[in-house]
């Protein structure tokens, strides 16, 4: 899928709904309550070059895996564009995962996959934002037990330190078969 000049956004006051108008008169909904976005106004804009671009290179990154299909690839690439436009900033929730005992051994860039593990369950997720000291992760797994009392759902984002980033076994697998195939 490719970002089109078309795609509008569109936000309804009345309904606290943001919405991406797609072509052909699909619309994505925003899966984030209000307090994930930051304050909005009654909205009715064209898609940006921006905002295609972060479109465009999320779902590119993503669909090289091979791993999931179109209508998956475009919700996450959406979503994170949704969060990289009218995400507010979010605060560390470190705590919820363990440490990593192995560090990926691949570029940790927006759109590496990585996993989780919160005690109770290991998931995966992709990253969408980085730098020297935590990662911004969109959850790519159907949902993810954190607690006793707190679930993620798909697309849900979380920010960790970078020392809670496990590689994945997805990434695994393809580098062990590369290796494999140069050997």
């Amino acid at each position: 899928m490719h970002a089109s000049q078309h795609w509008r956004w569109i936000y309804d006051p009345e309904t606290q709904q943001l919405s991406v108008e797609l072509d052909h008169g699909l619309v994505h909904k925003c899966p984030y309550k209000k307090s994930r976005l930051i304050p909005m106004n009654p909205l009715h804009a064209a898609f940006t070059m921006e905002d295609a671009t972060c479109f465009q290179e999320f779902y590119d990154v993503l669909s090289a895996y091979e791993l999931w299909d179109p209508m998956m690839l475009t919700q996450a690439a959406l979503n994170r564009t949704i969060l990289e436009r009218f995400g507010r900033p979010q605060m560390p929730q470190s705590w919820y995962f363990q440490s990593c005992t192995k560090a990926p051994n691949y570029e940790l860039e927006v759109g590496a996959l990585v996993e989780l593990n919160s005690g109770i369950e290991t998931a995966v997720f992709a990253i969408t934002a980085i730098d020297d000291e935590f990662a911004e992760c969109m959850l790519l797994s159907s949902s993810m037990t954190l607690s006793e009392v707190k679930e993620m759902q798909q697309f849900d984002s979380v920010k960790v330190l970078r020392n809670r980033l496990q590689p994945s076994h997805y990434l695994q697998l393809n580098l062990d078969d590369e290796h494999l195939r140069h050997a």
